[in-house]
């Protein structure tokens, strides 16, 4: 069975009366089929090929063996289970079997299910089975099978059950750890129990029960007040257990997808990691942003989990489906239930890790900062930033730099640390164009940019560098020269974001190296410009090759969902500022050079 063969979707939140004081939720999970397959598989067909050998004499005369079943819905809330009948029947005489005869056929079993809410686990009764032929033509089914069926059969089919406790107990353990009781309200432990199950036509719907408190009598949404100072504290120190738990888990569900699944799961990276920037240098701090976080990427993420070329290898079904119903079960809550307070920090994410991956080491959520060739792997990038100076040629510093391919460890020099007096402004955009020109010529071999937006993609490396940095990757403060800095995190010439780009490129060679400053943003243009823009063919959509550098830079500015924001007529008044400066700077670039960028020091 693959291991994606899950829907496991909590539908709403209903609520039930329950003690004074507190709130019975209703919880629906659907739960495909497959999963049921998987418990007859594990449980009842373990012989060779999946198959059961249910009956079978001394000398093997009369043999019968199921095999390859399969679950579905049927009407009036039962449960359909086929599988393949092979039997032999004979007279035993003796050593000899006489008059063997084989007949294969079809077994049709219609079962219902019952809940043991004590154990959460699902039992079946089944309350009918019929034989069916595989053929037109005309065979009897011997009488004998059906003996043989209610006497072997039923009781093997209703031994099997489907254990939801792992499920349950790891839901119960996440909300108690997630939800906390309003300040003033009833302080009461979230309890999750098995309610009951009912078949549906694609799905078991199983109801899981959940005890809250009701908010205290002068609760109000957290938007309409500040955040306290402990609920600062709280997200100052849990936004880097997100991260860390979102790029494990986007990571862990695309290690074996199809390559186009694949792109999809990390652009919902990139896009949760552009909004944890934006979080960080937002000054509005009138809600947990770490919950907004949660709810924005897995309202991205959970249609691409029902995706049925998913496979998630190591994970069964069961430990698949509790995970995405306990993510679920959070979302819905958080609607209908706000008051509870959605608590989510380094505890209870590793909980809701450990739903999907129970072994889930202590340091694989961990926010760490190393480049993580496997993470550059998902985004489409070689396992290493390639041009490193110390690949060039011996003495390369001797050869121009527009034919020295890799950017010259001389030309880094030249540029580190200088910060241009008003005089010095002509020679330093001659350099930094030097240095934006090598890497430009790097590119070129590569045969990545198609020939014919090679000069697009020229203008668009320059214009981005001015509009990001005017061109600097140093500035001067308090009489001390540093790196460019933003208050979200950017980083020097390119403004690359430690956010967004985290395990991607070395925080410390992006800070101290304008070389691989460059290099790194360089190879974020041209991903986004290749495999975003040209291949959604904004160049063909809008009529204009030009639109592409409009397009990829607004994706380098705010992630995978703005690509095509440049030309939407619903696009904020600032970020359509942004582009519009954006293109001016390009044409500018093309139409003057590397001086244009004078501008930026108003010269």
């Amino acid at each position: 069975m693959r291991w994606h063969a899950v829907a496991a979707l909590i539908c709403g939140v209903f609520l039930v009366p329950a003690p004074v004081g507190a709130a019975e939720l209703a919880l629906p999970v659907a739960v495909d089929y497959r999963i049921l397959e998987r418990a007859l598989g594990e449980q009842l067909f373990t012989g060779p090929g999946g198959s059961v050998e249910v009956l079978a004499d001394a000398r093997r005369c009369n043999t019968l063996v199921l095999s390859s079943p399969r679950v579905e819905g049927a009407a009036d809330g039962r449960i359909r289970v086929l599988a393949q009948v092979d039997a032999q029947i004979g007279t035993p005489v003796g050593e000899l079997c006489m008059l063997p005869i084989g007949w294969s056929g079809l077994l049709e079993t219609l079962q219902t299910p019952y809940v043991d809410t004590e154990r959460s686990q699902v039992h079946f009764r089944l309350l009918d089975s019929n034989i069916l032929r595989l053929d037109d033509e005309g065979k009897a089914v011997p009488g004998i099978l059906w003996d043989w069926v209610k006497r072997w059969v039923h009781p093997r089919f209703e031994a099997v059950t489907l254990d939801l406790a792992p499920a349950v107990d790891g839901i119960g353990e996440l909300m108690t750890m997630a939800v906390a009781a309003p300040e003033g309200g009833v302080a009461s432990e979230p309890l999750v129990w098995l309610e009951a199950v009912t078949p549906a036509a694609d799905t078991l719907e199983v109801l899981l029960g959940l005890v809250v408190a009701d908010p205290a009598p002068d609760w109000r949404p957290a938007r309409e007040r500040p955040l306290t100072e402990e609920e600062l504290a709280h997200w100052d120190a849990n936004w880097q257990a997100w991260d860390g738990f979102a790029t494990w888990l986007i990571k862990t569900v695309a290690a074996d997808a199809e390559p186009q699944l694949a792109r999809a799961l990390a652009d919902i990276l990139l896009e949760a990691r552009y909004d944890l920037r934006d979080a960080l240098a937002a000054d509005d701090r009138s809600r947990d942003p770490v919950r907004d976080l949660f709810l924005r990427t897995w309202a991205r993420l959970a249609p691409l989990l029902e995706d049925s070329r998913l496979q998630v290898p190591g994970i069964q079904a069961l430990q698949f489906a509790a995970f995405v119903s306990a993510a679920d079960a959070l979302r819905t809550l958080d609607s209908a239930a706000p008051h509870l307070g959605m608590r989510l920090d380094s505890h209870s994410l590793r909980a809701l890790a450990r739903l999907l991956v129970p072994g889930v080491g202590e340091t694989e959520l961990d926010y760490g900062t190393e480049v993580d060739p496997a993470l550059r792997r998902l985004l489409g990038l070689d396992p290493e930033l390639s041009g490193e100076e110390g690949d060039s040629l011996p003495f390369a510093w001797l050869i121009p730099a527009a034919h020295a391919g890799p950017i010259s460890p001389a030309l880094v020099k030249q540029l580190t640390a200088w910060v241009p007096a008003p005089a010095e402004i002509d020679a330093y955009l001659e350099v930094m164009d030097r240095l934006l020109e090598a890497v430009i010529d790097a590119e070129k071999p590569k045969g990545k940019v198609p020939e014919r937006f090679f000069d697009i993609y020229a203008d668009l490396l320059r214009a981005t560098a001015w509009q990001e940095s005017c061109w600097r990757q140093y500035v001067e403060r308090d009489g001390q020269v540093r790196t460019l800095l933003s208050p979200g995190g950017a980083i020097g010439l390119m403004q690359i974001n430690r956010h967004v780009w985290r395990g991607v490129y070395d925080i410390g060679r992006l800070q101290d190296d304008v070389g691989y400053n460059a290099r790194a943003g360089n190879e974020i243009l041209v991903h986004y410009l290749v495999d975003f823009a040209i291949r959604k063919r904004e160049h063909e959509i809008t009529g204009d090759p030009h639109n592409l550098a409009r397009a990829t830079y607004g994706v380098y500015n705010g992630g995978p969902a703005h690509l095509r924001r440049y030309r939407k007529a619903g696009t904020s008044k600032t970020l359509q500022a942004i582009d519009a400066e954006f293109w001016r700077k390009y044409q500018a670039i093309g139409a003057e050079g590397a001086m244009a960028v004078k501008q930026c020091y108003g010269i």
